[in-house]
This record gives structure tokens, C-alpha cells and sequence, in this order.
């Protein structure tokens, strides 16, 4: 399925959409260039799951956790692993098991480490004004 997301109108829209289908033991994966929406994406997310605070990118932290009231998602993002291997210092076992969704920006850096998704979302720019996302539910 194609969406398109050139507005942040239109991927609010989608998050809220994608939010009514999210379960525990979710493993969603978010691929796509640097800017495309990915953390925009699961900002808007978690704000139609119901949470109120502050949504920070994990860039530096490489992953955050957000306490709902039917499961704790955890968003992850691996842009700056330097190997899959390094999951385990963080304790990635842990982190996806049933009673959790985890959000994976950049998934393709924890190949051979991570799991395979239940659902996959592709950002893809077209032009500078022109965004569209792909979604493979599996």
C-alpha cells in the first residue's frame, strides 16, 4: 500500500491510521534516507497511542522507551551502530519479546541480529516536496 506523506497533515493522518492496528509484540520497521519522517512518524504514533510527554529521537541514546497503558513501546534507532553485535549490549533479547512493540529506524544495521518485522514502512522521497511511504504488513 502507497500513502502519501508530502504533509506533515497527511502523515498524522496515517499515524493515526497505522496507531489502531499496533499490538503488543509488534516489530515495526521504519526504512528510509536521513529526513524522510521516520522519527516525525513515530513521534505522531505515539501521540495516537495516547502519549502525552516528550518524544525524543534516540540517535544518541540508540533507543527510548514509552510506558502505554496496553504495552510499552521502545523506538530504537541504529543509524550509529557500528555492527548488529552491538545489540546485545543493549540488551535487544529483552527488548522484543510479546509484551512490547519496538519501533526500528535503520533495521538494516541489526541484520542477522534482529528479527524479522511484522510490519515494514518504507519512506521514500520522490523530489524535495513530495514524500510517499510504503507499507508491507506481514
Amino acid at each position: 500500500m502507497k500513502v502519501d506523506i508530502s504533509s506533515l497533515k497527511q502523515l498524522d493522518k496515517f499515524a493515526q491510521s497505522f496507531s489502531q492496528s499496533v499490538k503488543a509484540g509488534d516489530i515495526i520497521f521504519l526504512e528510509g534516507d536521513l529526513g524522510s519522517g521516520k522519527t516525525t512518524f513515530t513521534q505522531l504514533l505515539l501521540k495516537h497511542l495516547g502519549y502525552e510527554g516528550r518524544v525524543k529521537s534516540p540517535t544518541y541514546a540508540i533507543y527510548e522507551s514509552y510506558k502505554l497503558g496496553q504495552f510499552e513501546l521502545f523506538h530504537l534507532d541504529l543509524y550509529r551502530l557500528s555492527s548488529p553485535e552491538e545489540l546485545y549490549y543493549i540488551a535487544i533479547e529483552e527488548i522484543i519479546d510479546k509484551q512490547n512493540v519496538v519501533v526500528i529506524e535503520w533495521p538494516q544495521k541489526g541484520k542477522g541480529v534482529l528479527p524479522l518485522p511484522t510490519k515494514a514502512l518504507s519512506f521514500n522521497m520522490k523530489n524535495s516536496n513530495s514524500r510517499e511511504l510504503i507499507l508491507d504488513v506481514r
